[in-house]
């Protein structure tokens, strides 16, 4: 042993001597090794190559020691990592000499030298020569020395082999002469295999001179006297030491195979021929890893023939190579018979010989005139007959290859060949190994003839196979998987090892078998080579055909060979060997017959292993396993007992056949099996374990135990046996599952409850009462999970719970029983610690798992999971003690805790997944916010008990945990630093362990805790010191390493301190973010950290870094930033008092710079306008768009909140110091306050805006610094910036957060009292300032109101808050104190502000307030002229007579939005010229995209344009806007007649034609050739409903053929569009989507469309935000998307009132997306395009209520089940929210609009969940026939109440009834906008409109009431409709009239 160290440590040493590139020689390591071996003075070479040997002496007689030897191999292996020309001439130069006296080297006695293998002498020569020629292969300079010194070795041999004679055994000399000869054979023996390996050390002619002078060397006297040496020696009987170490080394090589003799010069001589020959045929690269002849074969890396290599293959060379084999071919045949020799000496003799026929091949490759085929051939013929030289494998594959690749060279041979390889493969009886060459290289000959003879060839061989006897099998090759059957010894390997090639005498059966076996083979290889899909079959389908016809051995062969081609072959065959497999293998169990059932299961385990996963192949095979096992056995067989017992015996056979590749098969494949994989396969699986329990196979049975193995393997790789998504049904994956009732019958009922009840002793009476299919199912759950415990996984069974059957009864208990037997399986092996899968740190991964089933959404889940997890902790508490458990249950902790805060943040829209990726949590939870909480309390609960026994048992571990836990944190919460989880570690962490003596035993003091939290934190705070720590002394080269420069270093200029390197870094940093490059926020952060640190021990000034520190937060002016900016500033003003008054001066300049910048609070992008002033969509609610709008709008609010909370806070902390300070903190309010007094208000920026009011007050109640006159101006600021928030329309909130809701309405009511503890300032007037008092009351009463609102709006179905009287309606003529109180400040409003009076009037819809906001926009209007909503309070719904000269203001007053503008065309305003001219100025100051929506209304004005306004207004705009035009015509035409059959023309037809006219000459060509297409493609697609009229009466499928037919002729047009989507182009027809529809007398139909546009969904107000968020938006790219649309096109139906209902129905959908309200509607398309003729697009993936009672579905809430699962399913529960959410939008407009007709036909159901509303043929004031059964407000039955949890105190309906409040509430305040639309639509003659419809719509708005009172309107409204029979006995009617069902 530490000679071999000392071997490997020299080597080592010597290599790594080589490792330096610059290093000298001299003085290295490597001199050192050279040095320490003995001088040897190398010979010069004379220039005829030969040495004058008697100059020097013999060095090599002197014995070499066994040091010197190891110090010279370590030189040999470092050789070839020389890299400098020096070392490598000065190493050649010390190894030169040894090579010269290999020859002659002696040895000195040493038992080490027997541990060389194979002797010293060899191993010598070998290295040496190795390494020189790699000297000289990488190094030029030495190279030709190198071949000198070689050349002078042969030489030297050549010389010493001249004096040697065969021995003569008398004489006494002889033996000493032996050895001499024996030596020098050795010697060259050894570097003839080193030059073999490295030939291309020569050119060619260098490698040719080197094989003629080799030759010459081994001349026939020498061989004699090398043979007579060995000879000698073996029969010496001498005792001399150095004799009998060579008959040691004699007998050596005869061991190891390699006997000593001159056949074994021969074979390195051959050796070097090959090499020589194939070095002309392929490239160098190559051979190294490949046989000559399998590269030949292949065809890769041979030689060009035309490249300038190719000459060196000169024909002179070739023939005289060729010569040198045929010499060698004649000495062995005149050799002696080779069967006299030995089986060593024999190997020897057909290894020159396959050496000789390669190299003669390689002749006959590179010119076949040279070296002659024929006598090739005839050679291999010879061969090939010669049997005992074929049972060598060498040479056998050798003539098999060579055979082949003659017929490549000369392929007039092939015929014959391929007729010599079948004959040889049926007669030789070879190996299989050998079998496999002849049947490559038959395939190779084969792929030179036509496909033909290959198939000729494989019956021939098929044709062998003929039946036989049943004898036994003695000599079959069992090892026919191996993928390549070909001989691997290398040509170049120095030595070989072969077993003996004696043959055994066999028997005829014997050789019938052998011969079969290797037919067999054949047939596979020469299939597996061809590659052919087809061979493949063909072979494939022979063999099979061939199975139990023949003897077991050939059918064992026969199954086994099938499986090797199978997974190249095609399916059907496949399918079909597996359909043989099954048979064959139900036989053999049948009739006993095991080596079938091994071959069998042997076949499939190769398929098993080698089948891959995207292989078509995978899912038959898996099939086939899982089927096999499945089908086993019958549930109803009519047999006898002892029958049934046997079938289940004969059946458990055959499953147990399957069990090992199964398992295989699963190991191998595991992703296809993990729970991703598809239902099907987990079905499969769960029924193969059910059948594989039935039949036996248990941890208790004698049959499980013996196949334990493969069912842990494939219980590993199985899901639970459960699924959990399945539906509504209790027991249906148990009960009503046939496989677990296989062989049911009493008796094996009691045996399988017996051997449950032996698993669970405690639950005996339980299972005693279970049926015989949950037996088996909790047998089958108990086996699958306990294997699978036992390989390290306790945590699967938890999903059992997910069963409903599993949560009650006595399955539960015994369940229960299970899980815990499992968890004491899995305790036991990780308590005794039996492999390091069950090692604390998997215990810990476990209960990490364990933790979030604690969270799971199912009750029954978390209390497995708690239980578990109480018994693991208990059990191995130091589970709890690593990173993965702890760090899993506070990132719980914290999940739960954030997903309960979701019901204040986001109320209706209830996220079901957290994950951390911090700990790689994920938990999946329920809607229901209090099973949320519930969840929390228990796992905050559980957490303290399970902490608490980790730390009583490792304080300090558990604690340093929590500390590195706290230690990483995320600062971009939504809240702030809020983490339960980080709180609860601090709390934890702060525990006394009970196993603390000392402090445990402390007595409490008082109410005073006692705990660890000061040492706790202390540590905590250390840690973070070191964490933070600078690595570096010298700081100034961290400040630095920051700088992410785009330019050279260079560009820095020098600093000599900290000071000046940070500035400057800090101004780079500055500069990036304001040039807006990409800077990160970790950057920023580590170097401002940086610059706090520097100012914190800074007695300087450092101004600059002050300033950086301030600018940099507020450059980025993110809240992360702004965050970051707020923690360092209390850190330095905290560290460094001195700082703070400039820290302060810079954050107040940086403030003001925002006001000026206008950024965030002060953005004019924060908007939120009238949705009537943005673009109406027809398209689905998009809430997220609304979640983008909104986090967009807190992104640029958020860093002004947070900086006016540090303000607050840090005037309160320094009120009382520097008067400096509160002259700062006064500037600021200065002018933030006259900045707010004038922004823009958002619903969202309500909270910071009355922060700063509260702030002011605050400031103006303590300031100290502040005279009156100062006071009462702060005052009016103060109330001024208040009042601004009123100076425009009522807002709601935006979005669902009450939280922020909450946190406003505390907030008024502070600015209340604050405004009620400063109401002694600026009562009185001061000098020149007028009395605040008033100003402060009208304040507090607006407060009063919008705190009001608010209550409403978070508490919408709450009415236990009483209303303050103050502030209610009183109507019937009696004025309200709140009138009384507000009507004398409206004045004091208008001086405040012309619009905060304005909108006085509606806030406070009082006669008195009406009537003096209207006589002071009388008096002064052109103080108001700025506020459009002044325009209805001056002129409401008529023009009034005491309007006069205020309309000249108008030319100049604020647009108001168009549906507005439009409505003051009507005849009531007496076409005003002022009151024209404004509203034409109003509605061009809008885009075309907004006013586009009011086409209808637009058409309808040009009834009473007397002066042409309104149709010049149209051609104007139609110049531009193509889509406008065409819109305008099509609702033109579909309002120019009276009638649907266009015989009653409308008065207003004239104007419409001129217009039209007037539009479409106006066209340029190109809009006009854009127009002609357009309508004319639409005129083709709408005349189809003419054709089909004559159809009225045929069947569908008749008129589905003619719309089709139809649809074929039509061509499309570039740039066409369907008139209900122009956003979108038409791209392609689907010509078979033609679809008749149902209708009496008219021939409507449905065709499908492929539309073509850009992607949608963000609104304008989103746009604009998103402009304002970013400095410089570049250009979005358009992004286009394609969509199939269907379409309705109808003739003959009077669409315009469906137009005018969907459009009612957008309008509130802009509404409700203003505040941000999260129902869901969905106004699809409907366009009129003439007298009763219209488009509808048809809503996607919806099917009707209808439909669905069609389809036998009992109800809503079971087809709600039936397509998402039960109601604790994900899938469900995100399906009824988007019900309620629908429910709600719909229900208030249902109402507001009066949609009758709502039967189950009208309503519709998408795949999300949504109802949708569609036919609104019936609204307003008509109903259909007049029938009045639809009394209630809205459709509200008991299946919809069902689907929403079913009943008024399940939280969904709560939703709806919310939702329906807050909806109703919005659409209040914009009855006037929508009224309007109505109003200019009441002469259009549609019929759902009477005198007073407009004035029923503004009822139902019920106005009067205040918003309290409208919330419980609303809920009545909900409540008659719950309760309502009507609408049932409207179904009813429908049902009878119609057949609708409901």
């Amino acid at each position: 042993m530490a000679r071999q160290l000392r071997q490997r440590a020299l080597q080592r040493l010597a290599v790594l001597a080589t490792s330096n590139p610059t290093a000298s020689f001299d003085k290295s390591d490597l001199d050192r090794l050279c040095k320490s071996a003995p001088s040897r003075s190398a010979p010069s070479p004379s220039a005829n190559g030969y040495t004058a040997s008697v100059s020097r002496p013999e060095v090599g007689r002197v014995p070499m020691t066994i040091r010197e030897y190891e110090v010279l191999l370590a030189l040999c292996k470092a050789a070839p990592a020389l890299q400098t020309a020096q070392s490598a001439q000065k190493l050649a130069r010390h190894l030169v000499p040894y090579l010269m006296d290999a020859h002659i080297q002696a040895f000195a006695p040493s038992p080490f030298f027997r541990k060389i293998e194979p002797s010293p002498t060899e191993s010598l020569s070998y290295h040496v020569t190795a390494a020189l020629l790699s000297l000289g292969m990488h190094c030029a300079d030495v190279q030709q020395s190198i071949s000198d010194s070689i050349s002078a070795f042969l030489n030297t041999c050549a010389h010493a082999t001249e004096i040697v004679s065969p021995a003569d055994d008398d004489d006494p000399g002889a033996v000493e002469d032996a050895t001499r000869t024996a030596t020098i054979a050795i010697a060259l023996s050894g570097f003839l295999d080193a030059a073999c390996a490295q030939l291309d050390f020569w050119k060619s002619g260098g490698r040719l001179g080197l094989v003629m002078r080799v030759r010459d060397l081994l001349s026939q006297p020498f061989l004699v006297a090398v043979e007579a040496a060995f000879s000698t020696i073996r029969n010496a009987h001498s005792h001399d030491r150095h004799v009998r170490e060579w008959k040691r080394w004699v007998r050596h090589y005869d061991d190891i195979g390699r006997p000593l003799g001159a056949m074994l010069l021969q074979r390195s001589f051959m050796r070097l021929l090959v090499a020589a020959t194939s070095l002309l045929v392929a490239e160098e690269d190559v051979l190294p890893d490949a046989h000559i002849l399998d590269i030949i074969m292949s065809g890769n890396g041979l030689r060009r023939p035309l490249t300038a290599r190719s000459a060196e293959a000169d024909f002179r060379s070739v023939e005289l190579y060729a010569t040198v084999a045929i010499d060698q071919m004649n000495y062995l045949e005149s050799s002696a018979d080779f069967d006299s020799l030995s089986p060593a000496k024999q190997r020897l003799a057909f290894s020159v010989k396959a050496c000789a026929l390669i190299s003669y091949l390689n002749a006959c490759t590179l010119n076949d005139d040279a070296a002659d085929g024929e006598v090739l051939m005839a050679w291999l013929e010879d061969s090939l007959g010669d049997a005992a030289g074929m049972a060598d494998e060498e040479l056998a594959a050798t003539v098999l290859k060579s055979m082949a690749l003659l017929c490549r060279v000369s392929p007039s041979y092939a015929i014959n060949v391929s007729r010599l390889l079948p004959r040889f493969i049926v007669q030789s009886g070879a190996t299989s190994e050998v079998i496999a060459v002849a049947s490559k290289s038959l395939a190779f000959v084969l792929q030179r003839l036509s496909t033909d003879a290959v198939i000729t060839t494989l019956y021939t061989l098929g044709n062998v196979l003929s039946p036989g006897n049943n004898g036994p099998v003695t000599n079959v090759a069992m090892d026919e998987f191996r993928p390549d059957g070909q001989d691997a010894s290398h040509i170049y390997a120095v030595r070989h090892s072969t077993g003996s090639s004696i043959s055994l005498q066999i028997s005829g059966e014997e050789e019938s078998l052998i011969v079969q076996g290797n037919v067999v083979q054949a047939i596979c290889e020469i299939a597996s080579a061809c590659r052919d899909e087809k061979i493949t079959g063909l072979a494939q389908s022979m063999l099979a055909q061939k199975i139990v016809k023949l003897n077991s051995p050939i059918d064992a062969r026969l199954l086994t060979g099938a499986a090797a081609l199978a997974l190249s072959g095609g399916q059907s065959e496949f399918r079909y060997l597996l359909k043989r497999y099954t048979a064959v293998a139900h036989d053999a169990v049948m009739e006993n017959k095991d080596m079938l059932l091994q071959a069998i299961m042997k076949a499939r385990s190769y398929i098993s292993i080698n089948i891959r996963r995207d292989s078509p192949l995978f899912g038959i095979y898996l099939e086939h396993l899982l089927d096999g096992i499945i089908s086993q056995g019958d549930a109803h067989a009519n047999h006898s007992q002892h029958a049934k017992e046997l079938d289940v015996e004969l059946a458990a056979r055959e499953i147990a056949q399957l069990l090992p590749p199964l398992a295989i098969f699963m190991s191998a494949n595991a992703s296809a099996f993990d729970e991703s994989s598809d239902v099907d396969t987990r079905s499969m699986l769960r029924d193969a374990w059910f059948n594989i329990v039935v039949h036996g196979f248990t941890l208790s049975t004698a049959r499980g135990k013996h196949n334990l193995e493969h069912l842990r393997i494939m219980a590993i790789h199985s899901p639970p046996l459960i699924s959990e998504n399945r539906g509504e049904q209790d027991e249906s994956d148990i009960e009503l599952n046939p496989i677990l009732r296989r062989g049911e019958s009493s008796e094996r009922e009691s045996l399988q409850k017996k051997l449950l009840s032996e698993l669970l002793p405690a639950c005996n009476n339980e299972i005693r009462g279970l049926s015989y299919r949950k037996t088996i199912f909790l047998h089958a759950a108990y086996t699958v999970e306990s294997l699978r415990a036992d390989a390290g996984d306790c945590t699967k069974a938890l999903s059992y719970f997910l069963e409903l059957g599993m949560r009650r009864g006595d399955v539960s208990r015994v369940m229960d029983a299970i899980m815990n037997a499992i968890m004491d399986r899995y305790l036991h092996k990780t308590i005794n610690a039996a492999n390091p899968t069950f090692s604390a740190q998997y215990a810990a991964t476990q209960l990490a798992k364990i933790f979030s089933s604690c969270c799971h959404r199912i009750d029954r889940v978390q209390q497995a999971a708690f239980g578990c997890a109480d018994l693991l902790v208990r059990c191995i508490p130091s589970a709890l003690c690593q990173r993965s458990s702890l760090f899993a249950l506070l990132e719980l902790l914290s999940l739960m805790w954030y997903s309960c805060l979701e019901a204040e943040t986001d109320r209706y829209e209830p996220r079901n997944t957290f994950r951390s990726a911090r700990s790689d949590v994920v938990v999946e939870l329920s809607d229901d916010y209090e099973f949320r909480q519930l969840t929390l309390q228990n796992l905050h609960k559980k957490a303290k008990f399970w902490l608490a026994i980790a730390i009583n048992i490792a304080p300090a571990d558990v604690k340093g945990l929590l500390q590195t836990y706290l230690s990483d944190f995320d600062d971009d919460s939504s809240h702030g630093h809020m983490s339960l989880g980080r709180s609860f570690a601090v709390e934890v962490g702060s525990m006394i362990p009970c196993t603390d003596q000392r402090l445990s035993s402390l007595d409490r003091l008082g109410d005073c805790p006692i705990n660890t939290a000061s040492d706790f934190m202390a540590q905590y705070t250390t840690r973070q010191e070191y964490r933070y720590s600078e690595a570096l002394p010298d700081q100034s080269l961290e400040w630095l390493s920051f700088m992410r420069l785009d330019h050279r270093a260079s560009f820095l200029p020098s600093s000599e301190t900290e000071s000046a390197d940070a500035r400057t870094a800090l101004s780079h940093i500055e500069r990036r973010i304001l040039s807006r490059k990409a800077t990160s926020l970790a950057d920023v952060r580590e170097i401002l950290r940086r610059a706090a640190a520097l100012l914190c021990r800074s007695d300087d000034d450092e101004c600059a870094v002050v300033h950086y520190l301030v600018s940099i937060p507020f450059a980025m002016f993110t809240k992360q930033s702004i965050r970051l900016g707020i923690s360092l500033w209390l850190g330095v003003m905290n560290e460094n008092p001195r700082m703070e008054p400039r820290i302060l001066a810079e954050i107040v300049q940086r403030w003001e710079s925002t006001v000026q910048k206008r950024q965030g609070l002060f953005s004019p992008h924060i908007t939120s306008p009238d949705p009537f002033l943005l673009r109406q969509e027809f398209a689905p609610s998009d809430s997220a768009a609304l979640a983008k709008r909104k986090q967009l709008v807190h992104n640029l609010l958020a860093p002004h909140s947070r900086l006016l909370q540090f303000l607050s806070s840090h005037y309160n902390a320094t009120r009382l110091g520097n008067p400096d300070t509160q002259h700062l903190f006064l500037r600021l309010l200065d002018r933030t306050l006259e900045a707010i007094r004038d922004s823009t208000p958002h619903p969202m920026a309500r909270e910071i805006r009355f922060q700063v009011v509260l702030f002011g007050l605050k400031v103006l109640k303590t300031s100290t610094t502040l005279g009156a006159v100062a006071q009462h101006r702060l005052k009016d600021q103060i109330l001024s910036a208040g009042l601004g928030w009123f100076s425009t329309l009522a807002r709601w909130s935006f979005g669902s957060n009450d939280l922020q809701l909450r946190t406003e309405i505390r907030l008024i009511e502070d600015v209340m009292t604050a405004l009620s503890e400063t109401a002694s300032i600026g009562v009185q007037p001061v000098g020149a300032t007028k009395s605040l008092s008033s100003k402060e009351r009208l304040l507090l009463l607006l407060l009063e109101s919008e705190l009001s609102r608010l209550h409403v709006w978070v508490r919408p179905t709450d009415s236990s808050r009483p209303q303050s009287a103050f502030l209610h309606h009183h109507h019937g003529g009696k004025e309200s104190p709140l009138e009384a109180a507000i009507q004398p400040l409206v004045r004091t409003a208008w001086a405040e502000s012309p619009s905060l009076a304005v909108h006085l009037a509606s806030r406070f819809p009082y006669p008195r307030v009406h009537g003096e906001v209207r006589w002071l926009l009388l008096n002064f209007p052109a103080k108001a002229a700025t506020e459009p909503e002044a325009i209805p309070i001056l002129i409401d719904g008529a023009l009034p007579d005491d309007v006069s000269f205020q309309l000249k203001y108008l030319l100049f007053w604020a647009p108001v939005n168009p549906i507005t503008a439009v409505t003051l065309f009507l005849p009531a305003y007496r076409n005003h010229p002022y009151l024209i001219q404004y509203a034409m100025r109003a509605l061009e100051s809008h885009s075309v995209d907004v006013t586009f929506f009011y086409v209808p209304q637009i058409v309808q004005t040009l009834r009473y344009d007397a002066l042409g306004y309104a149709e010049r207004y149209i051609l104007e705009t139609a110049q531009f806007s193509q889509l406008f035009a065409h819109q305008i015509i099509w609702n033109m035409k579909a309002n120019a007649y009276k009638d649907d059959d266009s015989q009653i023309p409308d008065a207003i037809k004239p104007t419409l034609d001129k217009v039209m006219g007037h539009m479409v000459d106006s066209f340029s060509d190109e809009d006009r050739g854009f127009y002609e297409r357009e309508f004319a493609f639409f005129d083709e697609v709408t005349s189809i409903s003419g054709k089909l009229r004559p159809l009225i009466k045929r069947s569908k499928p008749e008129k589905k053929q003619k719309i089709e037919e139809e649809l074929r002729k039509i061509e499309l047009e570039v740039g066409v569009y369907l008139p209900s989507n122009p956003e979108g182009v038409v791209i392609g027809i689907d010509r078979k989507s033609g679809k008749p529809l149902q209708s009496h007398a008219k021939a409507p139909f449905m065709a499908t469309f492929r539309i073509k546009k850009n992607k949608g969904g963000v609104e304008e107000a989103e746009e604009m935000l998103e402009e304002g968020s970013k400095s410089s938006k570049t250009a979005a790219q358009t992004n286009t998307v394609e969509v199939w649309q269907s379409a309705i096109f109808k003739v003959g139906d009077d669409c315009r009132q469906d137009v005018l209902a969907l459009q009612m129905i957008a309008a509130f959908r802009g509404i409700f997306h203003s505040v941000g309200l999260d129902v869901f509607v969905f106004p699809y398309r409907v366009t009129a395009t003439a007298p009763g003729c219209g488009v509808i697009d048809v809503l996607p993936n919806s099917i009707s209520r209808d439909m669905l009672g069609r389809e036998a579905v009992n109800g809503l809430y079971d087809y709600f089940v039936s397509k998402y699962g039960n109601e604790d399913s994900l899938r469900f529960q995100q399906a009824r929210n988007n019900f309620v959410k629908s429910m709600a939008a719909y229900s208030i407009i249902s109402f507001l609009l009066q949609f009758k007709d709502r039967h189950n036909g009208n309503i519709m159901i998408d795949d999300a969940g949504h109802i949708l509303h569609i036919d609104f043929g019936f609204c307003f004031d008509i109903a259909p026939g007049g029938i009045k059964f639809e009394r209630a407000p809205f459709k509200l039955t008991s299946e919809m109440v069902a689907v929403m949890g079913g009943g008024p105190d399940h939280q969904a309906f709560k939703w709806f009834e919310e939702l329906c409040v807050k909806a109703f509430l919005a659409a209040r305040q914009h009855t006037e906008k929508l009224s309007q639309i109505v109003l200019l639509m009441m002469d259009s003659g549609l019929p759902c409109f009477k005198p007073e419809s407009v004035m029923h719509f503004k009822e139902r708005f019920v106005l009067e009431k205040t918003e309290r009172e409208a919330a419980d309107f609303m809920k009545g409204l909900i409540k008659r409709s719950y309760g309502s029979y009507s609408t049932g006995i409207y179904d009813q009617f429908q049902l009878l009239t119609n057949g609708i069902p409901y």
